[in-house]
């Protein structure tokens, strides 16, 4: 069979349509935010060939899998193996690595096994076993270390709250057992301290104490502030707790140097290399270090190890190292390991679903990933990729449109065929940005900064002790290619001004199945306030979180069946019929409408139903990010990073000299939503705020007002400022990747 089929599909927002994909072909699905693309690729065809081939196993075995129910769809046929290629994060444990993950490093070992001197056997390689591990760090390679200026600040004294951490609070009892034990002057600046008493403070190993004058703890343990924190998180293994990971910097390991194995397995040199300086280079160097290894036993070994070292570098992470740590990856670097992993493997007719491959990747970095989709396509594999890059779905074999818009207004196919089929489709709402006739510069004037923001020395990761001076009261883009060095300057950026500083990243508002959007943004107190006054009711009946919620599923509207081997169901409560409410509450209607109505409504419905300003304004909030296609019950915990982050953009839209910063919010959204999102961002900086994003997308970029570009390259060929100004500086400067790819984007003509 040559194309997989569906038919019915209802699934989410999917409205009863038939889709026809072909096979063997590099297939892309695109359409704007909440349009149905991954409900297809992933929550159809992937889950529906992994069910199916977990049915074919035995009961036993299913015992130990996931369990999926068959999406809401009449047929599917076509489908094969399904191999999902997803953005998320790799979070088994700290000891994976990228050369864990991908095999690589076990070649590497097996080569100087054989090859290195003095001769070893490749156990003593491997740092997750006794004979190799380094015996401080247990093989992790890293450390940590308090850094005391995230503990204290010397210009004030205890008195005076210098102790940061929450816990030594003025007043409280860790402050109290300090004032108690009568070592120091509660009123002496830290900055005064002697060396000796500043030990003391930060150091001192337990002590017992009585309580002394205003000090009241009875008899209790006094001990050093670094040495609590450090002694309450002393599995190595394990690391700080969450609560104290921001007074820690990690480290390299003093006694292997980050290598991660003992003195006798560094000891062993290839090419007057250790195997932990080799799997520490960056995966570019480490190419070619390998491909230089010219001894005879290297041989057979060499051409598995090159072939996966190089689908890593094809795939846009080379400046990533072999030892690299796989939770500390980003959910598009974890994304492109997975890939390279899959160009080595043999499989055939299989199917691929990968989602926005190109995420976290400079435009320079793009053709590799548009390479490697090509590669995935041999031996008549299928490739589905829900993608928004430019590049990639002008490259894709066939195109697949959902829409026309988000939530209740998507969920169709409109379009579809290959690149001029779309482009020439009327229906199309990508085609315009494709030929580029939409595109436009959403500022409504030039902007100059206010003030300067100075960042002084900076040396985290990668960095090369920049100093630069980022503009307040604009719009700035952090850019350069991947592992240049973005993430390092935000995080001095925070922890040099923290107290200046709101991130505003992608993670989900809540997980909550009773948090709604009409909650957040503070519309549902009013909507019930009106539903009470006009039927004379109480306000606590119109909640489904009280009074008037379902007693038989206690407001959420559904039932959890556990169907033992099979998933567990979601079944709509038979009694309120999904509504959450009593029956009786539903009989109170106001302006013929009864709550559970109301919250079918989309905001744009909501406006034209309620007069009261306080509802009007929180649905344009709601309009104004691009979000008025979703339902007011939608709960939180179902919200896109894309949609989480422009919600919590949604509520500071009133605020005032705040300095925002954004990791990759273009991250997920189709062109037309990168327009809503350009006049949110304006309209944040028109307000008199500063608004920093870390972006990769070159329409963003272009719209700035000033650009940081850090490189030249990733890893240790980065952490520099290439170049910074306007747009225009940036297009003329010689030494920018990004400036050279900005150029050909500003000055290219209308066309497919």
């Amino acid at each position: 069979m040559n194309t997989i089929n569906i038919k019915g599909a209802r699934e989410n927002n999917l409205k009863n349509i038939d889709v026809v994909i072909p096979r063997n072909r590099v297939v892309c699905f695109v359409g704007v935010s909440g349009s149905g693309k991954s409900t297809i690729a992933f929550d159809i065809i992937a889950r529906e060939s992994e069910r199916q081939y977990f049915e074919s196993l035995s009961t036993y075995a299913r015992r130990y899998l996931s369990k999926n129910n068959k999406p809401d769809i009449d047929s599917i046929s076509g489908i094969s193996s399904t191999v999902k290629i997803s953005q998320a994060r790799v979070r088994s444990n700290p000891r994976s690595t990228v050369g864990t993950l991908t095999e690589s490093y076990n070649y590497l070992r097996l080569l100087f096994s054989r090859v290195g001197l003095p001769t070893m056997d490749s156990t003593y390689f491997s740092f997750n076993h006794p004979f190799g591990a380094c015996p401080q760090c247990k093989g992790l390679g890293r450390s940590v270390e308090v850094n005391l200026d995230k503990i204290l600040d010397v210009n004030k004294s205890l008195n005076e709250g210098a102790l940061k951490p929450g816990e030594w609070y003025v007043g409280g009892r860790q402050w109290s057992i300090i004032g108690s034990s009568g070592y120091f002057d509660m009123d002496k600046k830290i900055k005064d301290y002697c060396q000796e008493e500043l030990d003391k403070l930060l150091n001192a190993k337990p002590v017992l104490l009585d309580s002394q004058g205003a000090f009241i703890v009875n008899k209790w343990t006094y001990q050093g502030i670094v040495y609590r924190i450090m002694h309450r998180n002393t599995k190595v293994h394990r690391g700080p707790s969450k609560s104290d990971l921001k007074y820690f910097d990690f480290i390299d390991c003093p006694a292997c140097k980050g290598g991660k194995l003992n003195a006798q397995a560094l000891s062993v040199r290839v090419n007057g290399k250790s195997i932990g300086e080799v799997a520490n280079m960056p995966l570019t160097d480490c190419l070619e270090f390998i491909k230089n290894v010219g001894h005879p036993h290297a041989e057979v070994i060499k051409p598995r190890l090159t072939e996966q070292l190089e689908h890593l570098v094809n795939a846009g992470v080379g400046y990533l190292s072999l030892n690299r740590s796989a939770d500390t990856l980003s959910g598009g670097e974890a994304q492109r390991v997975k890939m390279a992993r899959q160009l080595g493997c043999d499989l055939i007719e299989t199917i691929y679903v990968l989602d926005e491959p190109t995420a976290g990747l400079h435009p320079k970095d793009v053709a590799g990933v548009v390479n490697n989709l090509k590669s995935l396509c041999k031996n008549s594999n299928t490739i589905l990729v829900v993608e928004h890059d430019e590049a990639i779905i002008k490259s894709s074999d066939h195109i697949v449109e959902i829409g026309p818009g988000g939530g209740k207004e998507g969920g169709r196919v409109i379009a579809q065929g290959v690149l001029n089929e779309i482009v020439n489709n009327p229906k199309s709402v990508t085609a315009k940005y494709l030929v580029n006739s939409e595109r436009k510069d959403l500022k409504d004037k030039v902007r100059t900064p206010i003030d300067h923001l100075k960042i002084v020395n900076a040396t985290k990761h990668n960095l090369k002790n920049l100093n630069v001076k980022i503009p307040c009261g604009v719009l700035v883009a952090l850019t350069g290619v991947s592992g240049s060095g973005k993430s390092s300057l935000v995080e001095e950026i925070i922890a040099q001004h923290g107290e200046r500083i709101t991130a505003m990243d992608q993670k989900q508002i809540g997980n909550t199945k009773r948090g709604c959007i009409a909650t957040y943004i503070g519309a549902f107190d009013e909507i019930r306030k009106i539903f009470a006054k006009s039927t004379n009711m109480s306000v606590g009946l119109f909640s489904f979180n009280s009074k008037g919620g379902c007693a038989n599923c206690k407001g959420v509207g559904y039932i959890n069946m556990d169907m033992n081997f099979l998933g567990n169901v979601k079944i709509r409560c038979d009694k309120c019929g999904g509504t959450r409410y009593k029956e009786k509450v539903l009989r109170y209607r106001h302006k013929g409408r009864n709550i559970a109505q109301i919250l079918e409504m989309t905001a744009r419905e909501v406006k034209g139903f309620f007069e009261d300003k306080k509802i009007i304004d929180a649905m344009d909030l709601l309009i104004n990010v691009g979000l008025d296609y979703i339902e007011m019950g939608q709960t939180l915990d179902t919200l896109s990073g894309g949609e989480s982050q422009r919600l919590k953009l949604a509520s500071r839209l009133q605020k005032e000299n705040e300095f925002y910063i954004l990791d990759e919010p273009t991250s997920g959204l189709h062109f037309a939503d990168l327009d809503k999102l350009m006049r949110l961002l304006n309209k944040l900086v028109d307000n008199g705020n500063t608004v920093l994003i870390v972006e990769h997308n070159l329409d963003v970029i272009r719209q700035a007002d000033w650009i940081i570009d850090l490189g030249p390259g990733g890893g240790d060929k980065g952490g520099r400022i290439v170049a910074q100004g306007t747009p225009e500086d940036i297009c003329n400067s010689n030494n920018s990747h990004t400036g050279r790819y900005l150029k050909e984007f500003v000055n290219q003509t209308p066309s497919v």
